[in-house]
């Protein structure tokens, strides 16, 4: 395991009074692939979003422990600019994508205008390296200005990761992300995130065993709040040591 870049020290959440992880201890290699696994409602996407604080705002939401993002303790954040920083630096794609009511390209300039200001030219080329880069500028020649809702499911997804490239984020965190799409756009997601774990660091919250054996450097497996076994993924999928990875591998959980 290289450096770390994603480090959760002893984590317990609860939503009022219900646990919802409990003892979480997770370290996520800088520029690799950590892949999230375990049945509904165990926990996974409960810590993803914890990682950039978005279960936040939901009533009786409870963190204890520390969770670190590039070195900064992120639960230590106080001051909403803070926050804010922390949220810009972190790419996060949800289960269907969650594209603006515009074009293609408004959809493109909205992250880097909420944040900078610069001429529309050098927008539109920073647009266009990022959609040349999830291998859209091509299959949409003719269509940045129609609307992104018209783009097949996984266009819009691929969109969606490419919109999440416009500030640079070196962490981008997916849950279930290829849950709706067809195979071929499920694989044509898979192959971006491979050739992205070169400049960044990904965490994805998958129920697709075959997914996360596929494209994963790292695997957890959470089930009722806890972690059962973590460790490089050829390690969970070839020779799991916990008989609850086995039966959850195997399907009979």
């Amino acid at each position: 395991m290289g450096e770390i870049f994603v480090k959760v020290e002893n984590v317990d959440v609860l939503y009022k009074d219900k646990p919802a992880l409990h003892d979480v201890n997770i370290d996520v290699s800088k520029d690799a692939i950590y892949s999230f696994i375990g049945p509904s409602g165990c926990g996974k996407t409960t810590l993803l979003r914890s990682i950039n604080r978005m279960n936040d705002e939901i009533p009786g939401f409870r963190l204890y422990g520390k969770i670190f993002v590039d070195g900064n303790s992120v639960y230590e954040m106080k001051k909403q600019k803070e926050i804010r920083l922390l949220r810009k630096g972190i790419g996060m794609i949800f289960q269907r994508p969650n594209l603006l009511p515009k074009t293609v390209m408004q959809n493109m300039f909205f992250p880097y205008e909420e944040h900078y200001h610069v001429n529309k030219r050098e927008l539109a080329e920073l647009a266009g390296e990022k959609l040349r880069i999830v291998g859209l500028a091509d299959e949409l020649k003719g269509r940045l200005h129609s609307p992104a809702q018209k783009l097949s499911g996984g266009q819009q997804q691929r969109l969606c990761i490419a919109r999440a490239l416009m500030l640079d984020t070196k962490l981008l965190l997916l849950d279930e992300p290829c849950s709706s799409l067809d195979p071929i756009s499920t694989y044509q997601i898979e192959g971006l995130l491979t050739e992205l774990k070169a400049s960044r660091t990904i965490v994805i919250v998958t129920h697709n065993m075959e997914q996360s054996r596929r494209i994963s450097d790292f695997t957890a497996f959470f089930h009722e709040g806890r972690i059962i076994e973590k460790g490089s993924a050829m390690q969970i999928f070839s020779h799991p040591t916990e008989e609850l990875t086995q039966r959850y591998i195997r399907g009979d959980i």
